[in-house]
C-alpha cells in the first residue's frame, strides 16, 4: 500500500533517499500516508480532481526524494523549489530535499 497507492518506496537503504510515485487509478482520486522512517516521518497526500492531480510530500531532515508527477512535460507541472531531472514512464521527475512540497500538474 505505502509503495503503490501512497507512493512512498525507499530509493537507497535505510529510507535516506526515498522516491515518491503515487499511482492514481482503479477508482481511487485520492490517499493519504504516512510512514515513520528511521530519520523521521514521510507523509503523502495526493488527489486527483477536474483533471488535475495535486501532491504534497513532506520529508523528514537529512532525506532527498524523487518525486514522479503524472505529466507529458515539466512545463505542466507546478512546483516550488524542486528540481527537473528527466521524463520517464510518463511521468516529469523531480528532485526534492527535506520539507514540505507542493505539485500540481
Amino acid at each position: 500500500m505505502y509503495a503503490r497507492i501512497a507512493g512512498i518506496a525507499p530509493g537507497g537503504p535505510g529510507f535516506k533517499h526515498l522516491v515518491v510515485r503515487p499511482r492514481p487509478g482503479g477508482g481511487v482520486n485520492e490517499a493519504q500516508a504516512r510512514f515513520d522512517s528511521p530519520y523521521g516521518p514521510v507523509s503523502t497526500g495526493w488527489s486527483t480532481a477536474s483533471g488535475t492531480f495535486r501532491l504534497e510530500v513532506s520529508l523528514p531532515v537529512n532525506t532527498t526524494a524523487e518525486v514522479w508527477i503524472p505529466a507529458s512535460a515539466a512545463s505542466q507541472v507546478a512546483h516550488g523549489s524542486a528540481r527537473f531531472l528527466r521524463l520517464e514512464d510518463g511521468c516529469a521527475v523531480f528532485a526534492v530535499g527535506s520539507g514540505t512540497h507542493r505539485f500540481s500538474a
